[in-house]
């Protein structure tokens, strides 16, 4: 929970090097930009964050990155880098070594770069959501509508694909889901780059 006065609030951007599926996607060009540099700029134009931070073990990312004007103090340690290691050691890293560059902060916020749509007003209402409960929450996750309703959806289990719902309601005959119910046609916003003059 958040105390009365106004929070200072910090965002993380976890941008590791070592991607398996997508090499090097955190920098791969969308639009003319580095994939992060839309997030360094929701966040930045947001005007949300007292500090907009990466965590990377990169010094190529960390170059980007400081060119679109995020910060970089220091470099993610390999063993906190790998496909394997969870969110909070990452982030408990860095909230410690920020502490003892005597940088504090009272919440933080995981802007992942792989969500270059993501709108500054966006992450303003969140803020002003996540603060009207304060009281209330101590969290606040980003979460949107599923593109396929889960009675379509199938998973792999050893070589077979089972539906993820134990009754699979779209069998031949056996709808009991309005087909009209499509998801929208989603098309991503104009994203407007970070000024690069």
């Amino acid at each position: 929970m958040v105390d009365s006065k106004t929070p200072t609030v910090v965002a993380l951007i976890p941008a590791r090097a070592g991607s398996k599926r997508v090499p090097g996607k955190n920098i791969r060009r969308l639009k003319g930009h580095p994939l992060i540099a839309y997030t360094i700029a929701a966040a930045t134009q947001s005007q949300v964050f007292s500090a907009v931070i990466v965590s990377t073990d990169s010094e190529e990312v960390a170059d980007i990155a400081r060119y679109y004007s995020a910060e970089v103090p220091f470099l993610r340690p390999p063993e906190y880098a790998t496909d394997k290691s969870p969110d909070i050691e990452w982030i408990d890293y860095t909230l410690r070594h920020l502490s003892n560059l005597g940088r504090e902060f009272d919440c933080f916020s995981i802007l992942r770069p792989t969500s270059p749509c993501r709108q500054p007003q966006t992450i303003q209402r969140a803020w002003q959501e996540f603060l009207a409960q304060a009281n209330q929450v101590d969290s606040l996750r980003a979460v949107e509508k599923c593109q396929q309703h889960p009675g379509k959806m199938w998973v792999l289990k050893g070589n077979l694909m089972k539906p993820l719902l134990e009754q699979n309601t779209f069998e031949l005959g056996n709808s009991q889901v309005n087909h009209n119910l499509q998801p929208p046609n989603l098309q991503p916003p104009n994203l407007q780059p970070p000024n690069l003059q």
